[in-house]
């Protein structure tokens, strides 16, 4: 992989808690990988501009994630009647819907579900083979949904590529219903099984994986904003799962 040049590289103060002194870890594909001094968030920083981070998923990756239909459709299915455990109806959406097989397992189980994602070929899959009604392509802060709008909004492996944190999560509140929850999936940098060389891990994903959470990060994330995490669910492989609400 080509260094990007100067002027596609972008420097960010710490999107939790502001800070500007990072200690460095090591470096992947021209890529410096650093911890927050005030927080002990992993990330990468300085960063390639968005541009380039966005073409890391494009139309192959999305026909590849549609080629695995079967499986990723009972997976959704499962992640759909876990939280729906918690929240009984209501609008879901999921955020970085990809082919849409979430939505098509929460339409299943009842749910006025929505989706939203930035890739072109996977958003047109979701809505002329599957058939899905409520998929929007583009980012979720340019959607304009209605306050209180969704019971269940899901990030299944989302959390980690995207740009702006804070509008994000500054995003998921507004749009959240009182007594909502967020489905919160992403790798745990502080799961027992990372290895200690961490730039062996194989969630060490250059220009894709621009932050990497523990359960702790993610909580303090959450909670400059006004949510919380109301539940976690232990996982064998390094994986970060996590419902959030409102604060209380």
């Amino acid at each position: 992989m080509h260094k990007p040049a100067p002027e596609q590289w972008q420097q960010i103060s710490c999107p939790i808690c502001g800070s500007i002194v990072f200690e460095p870890l090591f470096t992947k594909d021209h890529e410096p990988f650093v911890k927050c001094t005030g927080c002990a968030l992993v990330l990468i920083n300085p960063r390639p501009v968005l541009q380039r981070s966005l073409r890391t998923y494009d139309q192959a990756y999305s026909e590849h994630y549609a080629g695995k239909a079967d499986a990723k459709l009972r997976r959704s299915r499962r992640r759909v009647k876990r939280a729906g455990k918690l929240v009984r109806g209501g609008r879901w959406l999921d955020v970085g819907c990809s082919v849409g097989f979430v939505v098509k397992a929460a339409g299943e189980a009842g749910f006025e579900a929505h989706g939203v994602d930035v890739e072109e070929w996977g958003v047109d899959y979701a809505c002329n083979r599957l058939g899905l009604a409520n998929i929007r392509r583009g980012f979720l802060e340019e959607q304009n949904y209605p306050d209180g709008f969704f019971s269940v909004i899901s990030l299944y492996d989302v959390i980690e590529h995207v740009p702006d944190l804070n509008m994000l999560v500054m995003g998921l509140k507004r749009i959240l219903a009182g007594g909502g929850i967020i489905d919160i999936v992403t790798p745990d940098i502080g799961h027992w099984r990372v290895p200690r060389d961490l730039s062996s891990w194989n969630e060490i994903k250059p220009s894709e994986h621009l932050y990497y959470f523990s359960k702790t990060t993610l909580a303090l994330l959450l909670q400059k904003h006004g949510l919380r995490i109301v539940q976690t669910r232990l996982h064998f492989k390094p994986s970060l799962r996590v419902f959030a609400g409102h604060a209380r």
